[in-house]
């Protein structure tokens, strides 16, 4: 199976899926604005976020390993691991959620900086996601179990049932105010569970009664160090809320509405590449073919290279309009649209180099690295928390979100170095992907002072032409990559 043109075919769902998902966000911009109610709701989210991170970067990569061996050589088991990988996994993060909800009360007051009636807000706002914090874990689970039963394109749309479902809830609850939000939450995440069980189904794989399978203990025990290093990338979305929390107030709304807008490419890249390379580079090492696996490596990675640079170059130089378009609506205040733009044009350089951080982490879990994800981890968490000391006092949301971008380049440069074995190179990005990447990069440091702040200015069109042209270059020399079967190395 070729990567990147299952991938390319996956890219239009996931362009409609996360879309819609996206669609979240703006509504709530649009529904209740930058507010203290609001700040609370996205501090309490911040655990349950954590939580998803988490659960869909390692519970996905302790699952698809064994799942992928087991559909290889013992189909049979596929429903007692993924009955069992399910429950443990929900059991697991709602616990991790009652406990945060129920030391809140006592550490918000010396996390924030909230009057009283905002901390009440996100104590009880906490504990209303939990039911939401139950599923991501069991949707982790499940999801991986559909993209190993080969169903990448049926799970890829999830994110629309999860989304319609809580704005429906959110519409309906309105009087309820941002309280309506958290139960909304709740309702989304067991839709989004009720699609993937259906896709599942389809698949040929009925769930049984819950038994915790031996396959999963030995992944668990074998993972706990790639569990433990995810943990601590997936803190910073907890760190960089509670320096928010510390300024102005409207900072955490502010911060997650820039942070959404920041991760529309993440989320692409994992809802097509990424799935299909952490499976095709999995079913390679179950069958011993190391040279598939790197070929499949070098492949993911050229992919990045030649189509996320001219993307992340059009956001820097549109960030203004980009956020104009979003989030100016009904209750979203005219005083948010320049610090949410400047926190988003500080995370985007940070968002190529996680982009590629992404497909090396899975690759140097593949190749059974698990300390050294442990340890980038770490590197990470550090890394990110010593930069938010350091810049937020001084630049306020744009310092977080420039050490998020420093610390993604750092710790992604370690581990690019870090991907080989003895006597293997790193790997090596054809000269096609370099100056792809390069001449966005020069593009858009070039353009970010024009000051563009709508759709409708000329200079932006103008502006968005080269880039235009490097994403097509970049098309089509990755198109001619799938069709001569080049592995991109």
């Amino acid at each position: 199976m070729s990567v990147g043109r299952t991938a390319l075919w996956l890219v239009p769902l996931a362009l409609v899926a996360r879309g819609a998902g996206f669609v979240v966000p703006i509504v709530i911009a649009s529904w209740f604005g930058v507010q203290p109610a609001t700040d609370a709701f996205f501090f309490a989210l911040s655990v349950p976020s954590f939580l998803l991170v988490l659960a869909s970067n390692a519970m996905g990569t302790v699952a698809v390993p064994p799942l992928a061996a087991l559909r290889l050589n013992q189909p049979e088991r596929l429903p007692i691991v993924i009955s069992g990988a399910a429950i443990a996994g929900a059991a697991l993060s709602l616990s991790v959620g009652v406990l945060f909800a129920i030391v809140l009360p006592f550490a918000l007051p010396h996390l924030a900086k909230f009057d009283e009636a905002t901390q009440a807000i996100a104590v009880l706002h906490m504990w209303m996601l939990l039911p939401f914090v139950a599923g991501v874990a069991a949707i982790a689970v499940v999801r991986a179990a559909c993209e190993v039963m080969g169903a990448f394109r049926l799970s890829a749309l999830s994110p629309i049932a999860r989304a319609a479902t809580m704005l429906g809830v959110v519409w309906t609850l309105f009087p309820l105010g941002a309280n309506a939000l958290p139960i909304g939450m709740g309702a989304g995440a067991a839709a989004e569970l009720a699609w993937l069980l259906f896709v599942l189904g389809r698949s040929g794989v009925k769930l049984v009664r819950p038994e915790w399978p031996a396959e999963l203990t030995i992944a668990t025990a074998a993972v706990g160090p790639v569990l433990a290093g995810e943990a601590m990338v997936a803190l910073n979305l907890v760190v960089d809320k509670g320096f928010a929390s510390r300024l102005s107030e409207g900072s955490v709304t502010l911060l997650e509405y820039a942070d959404r807008a920041r991760v529309i490419p993440q989320t692409l890249l994992e809802a097509s590449l990424l799935v299909v390379a952490f499976n095709t580079w999995s079913a390679a090492r179950a069958r011993g073919d190391r040279s598939a696996q790197r070929e499949g490596v070098a492949e993911a990675l050229r992919w990045v290279f030649l189509l996320a640079p001219p993307a992340l170059a059009g956001m820097v130089v549109a960030r203004d309009p980009i956020v104009r378009t979003l989030f100016l609506h009904g209750a979203f205040p005219e005083s948010g649209v320049q610090a949410c733009a400047d926190a988003l044009g500080a995370f985007v350089p940070g968002i190529f180099a996680s982009l590629v951080g992404a497909l090396l982490v899975k690759a140097h879990i593949v190749d059974g690295r698990f300390k050294l994800v442990l340890g980038l981890g770490l590197v990470s968490l550090a890394t990110n928390a010593t930069l938010d000391a350091l810049l937020a006092p001084v630049w306020g949301l744009p310092g977080l979100a420039t050490a998020t971008s420093i610390t993604t380049v750092v710790v992604s440069g370690v581990s690019w170095a870090l991907l080989r074995t003895p006597g293997e190179r790193p790997p090596r990005v054809a000269f096609d992907g370099l100056f792809v990447a390069v001449a966005s990069a020069v593009g858009a440091a070039g353009l970010m002072g024009l000051g563009i702040t709508s759709l409708t200015d000329g200079r932006l069109w103008a502006a968005a032409l080269p880039f235009v042209g490097l994403l097509a270059t970049g098309m089509w020399r990755a198109r001619a990559a799938v069709r001569d079967g080049a592995p991109g190395r």
